[in-house]
């Protein structure tokens, strides 16, 4: 029987599908709890296209999530996990609708050719191949899935396998939408052509431009209403979410003189028992608060503080001495050696029952003369290894496990070693290694210098004073200023905004920010070694921008509409380039090798617009002047060279098509996002 804990190890199938099933389009049937009745407007988390996201179903699934995602981070933010789940509830929503509509499904036979038909799919291949072979072993499959998942007691192996299955029918749906997107898309003839002659037709020009700084701004009238008008008719990108905009100061917590004094007492009381230890490596890991393997190293490798111990005697304690400002360390001197920096070795793995005997065994069988790399092939259970007859190929000092490395290292080459490690019992020999050199064994014990919790209280203390003194902004500022606390600001902050550089998971700082009134002084937040007492300073409410936010933008834009409008009136009366030449005092540049597909123009840079007046114009024909980003323009086109024209649009229109293919499922979400009036409400929760 196939075990829980050998398909982990042996097919990694289990490992995939719980990294599989967190990508977008998946585990959709977790929102199905939801349309049987409206949850309560209180526990609902968001709304797509007026169907309620709740609470209840939002949190499982962050935390499903959460705890899948942090076997591989341990340090996995559960703030970053929120949003990540937010963004695929909200995708699988709006895509579970339009799977309705159409009457998109995946039938069971469908699921059934994936997993057991003629060509699975491929990660099911890969989940049951052979490991000596890499072929897919259907057999170990079927026994799989008709044995060993009911035999699973945890009923965890079920669980992910229907879980996968979840995975591989909504991807499905997905590429059947997108098909049936892509295949809709068309492109005419008269686009074809259209594209094949912005590609190929060449157009070389005149022109002559009047600089926007040609008019001095003194001369315009420029008002905040004209800048007003501006913003609300230019409303799409002036556009702006709710935010708050804070104030606040740090008293961080760094451990105190007499915190550094108790970190070097403790050190020094325990270097005696160090220096008596039998087990260095099991005594720093039981003392020291950053571990380190005791290796043999090069005198080269040691640091200075430590090289003396090179002309000392085993046994021999250094220190403490500074590491860092955080860190104290003791380093002993265990051992003296010659050793090789690299060695080449082969192994045999047994693990399991009567292992040891085994090896002894397949030893003896070396020894008389049989090759150990067929045996290796043939018994050895480090499959990885086995299939080059056990080569490990070569390796430094410290890469292996610690009883391993010693076997290899102390050897000699062509030595046959037996040692056991966690994998179980290993039959090695050296193959091969470097010259050996004068090595030292040094074990490092060492001692973090950390704030203590009187430290703690002292600079809890002094914040929790400084909020309760400051009842307004004004006194905040004051205060600060006082006690020379430097005041950090953080603006933009959205209502689900989950970072504040340097502090950590800052939302209780967000969400009382929401809550407050400009001038409010905070209580004190609390972020690990850093504490935190905040003012809101501005609220920013959800639509157009204020002005006074985008004055120093907006200012340029309008003046220089306001100079186009003059100089366009100005040049309305000429006709040439000759004429505008002589009244101006400008000089006619030319611009060759114009493309319709190329906005870019020489000296001009990306101007759209005066390649839409160059292809409007024919041979030899001038322009009206015209606004350019920088000032104001008159063209003449010089010449118009085409390629021979020809009815075969086939290959634009192909390429038409797969440019249009390549965007369109980013697109159509984008579109259908902008449709589904997403209502976010997890700010009235985290």
């Amino acid at each position: 029987m196939i075990t829980l804990e050998k398909i982990r190890n042996r097919s990694g199938l289990l490992l995939f599908v719980i990294g599989f099933a967190l990508l977008a389009f998946i585990l959709t049937d977790l929102l199905s709890s939801q349309n049987g009745g409206s949850a309560p407007t209180d526990m609902v988390v968001g709304t797509v296209a007026d169907e309620e996201i709740d609470f209840q179903s939002f949190e499982q699934r962050v935390q499903q999530t959460f705890e899948t995602q942090k076997l591989s981070n341990p340090n996995i933010d559960i703030a970053q996990i929120r949003n990540s789940v937010w963004n695929q509830l909200v995708r699988e929503t709006i895509f579970n609708s339009q799977f309705s509509d159409l009457g998109l499904e995946v039938s069971a036979a469908e699921i059934f050719e994936m997993v057991q038909g003629e060509n699975p799919y491929e990660t099911v291949k890969q989940a049951f191949s052979d490991p000596q072979t890499g072929q897919f072993d259907r057999s170990r499959l079927l026994q799989f899935l008709k044995e060993d998942i009911n035999n699973d007691e945890t009923g965890q192996a079920k669980s992910q396998w229907l879980n996968f299955e979840k995975a591989i029918r909504n991807e499905r749906q997905n590429n059947k939408y997108n098909a049936m997107v892509s295949n809709g898309l068309f492109v005419s003839d008269w686009q074809a052509k259209s594209d094949k002659d912005s590609q190929s037709e060449i157009r070389n020009a005149s022109y002559v431009q009047i600089p926007f700084t040609t008019i001095p701004d003194s001369l315009v009238d420029l008002s905040d209403d004209d800048l007003k008008s501006y913003i609300r008719e230019n409303s799409e990108e002036y556009q702006q979410d709710a935010s708050r905009e804070i104030e606040y100061v740090v008293f961080n917590v760094a451990p105190s003189q007499e915190d550094r004094d108790d970190a070097y007492n403790w050190i020094e009381d325990i270097k005696t028992d160090f220096a008596n230890s039998d087990d260095d490596e099991q005594f720093t890991r039981k003392n020291s608060d950053v571990f380190n393997r005791v290796l043999y190293v090069s005198e080269s490798d040691l640091q200075d503080n430590v090289k003396s111990l090179t002309t000392a005697e085993k046994g021999t304690v250094a220190g403490p001495f500074t590491q860092s400002s955080s860190l104290l360390r003791l380093a002993k001197l265990v051992d003296v050696s010659s050793r090789p920096d690299s060695v080449e070795a082969r192994h045999i793995l047994i693990s399991g029952a009567n292992a040891e005997e085994r090896i002894d065994s397949i030893k003896s069988l070396i020894k008389s003369g049989q090759s150990f790399a067929d045996l290796a092939t043939e018994f050895s259970e480090d499959r990885g290894s086995a299939a080059n007859g056990g080569d490990l190929e070569w390796f430094a000092e410290g890469v292996m496990v610690a009883e391993f490395n010693e076997a290899c290292f102390s050897a000699n080459k062509g030595d046959l070693t037996v040692v056991n490690s966690q994998f179980g019992t290993h039959l090695i020999e050296v193959t091969d290694q470097s010259s050996k050199s004068k090595k030292y064994k040094v074990a490092y014990l060492d001692r973090m210098v950390e704030y203590s919790n009187a430290t703690y209280q002292k600079a809890f203390a002094s914040a929790g004073k400084f909020a309760a003194e400051n009842s307004n902004y004004d006194e905040f500022n004051e205060s600060a200023s006082n006690q020379n606390l430097t005041k950090r600001l953080a603006d933009g902050l959205l209502a689900n905004t989950i970072n504040i550089p340097g502090l950590e998971s800052p939302r209780e700082l967000v969400k009382w920010a929401y809550d407050a009134k400009i001038g409010d002084v905070s209580d004190v937040f609390e972020f690990n070694n850093k504490i935190v007492v905040a003012s809101l300073t501005s609220i920013k409410d959800e639509g157009l921008v204020d002005l006074e936010d985008v004055r120093s933008s907006v200012e340029p834009i309008v003046l220089n509409a306001k100079k186009a409008e003059m100089l366009l009136e100005d040049l309305s009366q000429y006709s040439t380039l000759q004429e505008i030449e002589s009244n101006y005092g400008v000089t006619t540049k030319s611009a060759e090798g114009l493309l319709f597909s190329n906005t870019q123009v020489p000296t001009l840079g990306n101007e759209p617009g005066f390649i839409g007046a160059v292809f409007a114009l024919a041979e030899g024909e001038t322009s009206d002047a015209f606004t350019t980003s920088r000032g104001v323009c008159m063209v003449n086109v010089d010449k118009v060279i085409s390629s021979p024209s020809s009815s075969d649009f086939s290959g634009a229109k192909n390429s038409l098509i797969s440019n249009l293919q390549s965007r369109s499922s980013f697109q159509v979400y984008q579109a259908l996002l902008e449709l589904a009036d997403v209502q976010d409400n997890r700010a009235n929760f985290y």
